[in-house]
């Protein structure tokens, strides 16, 4: 069982449900691409052994992936609200908040990735 994975699968699902509270209904794209990426991310740590090669690259992988998805998704979305500001758009709080959240996804993702590819050279070397 891999901890890390555990919590970061249970971190991208909370973000889902918090986007769909402060956005509202809007956020349903955030709910269902938060779940159930948290959802691979829960089943591959639950499952992680280090005898097996395919989930311990899984590990170091799907955080990477979710990184690139989240910064790309986070770069739009800010260029997004720069047009909305600019406008005066009666959206641009929902959007700054989509933006945070986003952003912080992929903080996460990246900071997990690091844990996971530094826990894997660990277990190389030993």
């Amino acid at each position: 069982m891999n901890i890390i994975l555990l919590l970061y699968g249970l971190f991208l699902i909370s973000c889902g449900i918090i986007s769909v509270i402060f956005i509202g209904p809007k956020a349903k794209t955030a709910l269902i691409s938060g779940g159930t990426s948290g959802l691979v991310a829960i089943l591959t740590g639950y499952f992680y052994s280090y005898q097996n090669s395919f989930l311990s690259i899984a590990a170091i992988l799907i955080p990477f992936a979710l990184f690139i998805v989240f910064a790309w998704r986070s770069t739009k979305t800010f260029l997004r609200l720069i047009e909305l500001i600019w406008t005066k758009d009666a959206n641009t709080n929902a959007k700054a908040i989509a933006f945070l959240i986003i952003s912080l996804m992929a903080i996460v993702s990246i900071f997990t990735f690091a844990v996971q590819l530094t826990q894997y050279v660990n277990l190389l070397v030993l």
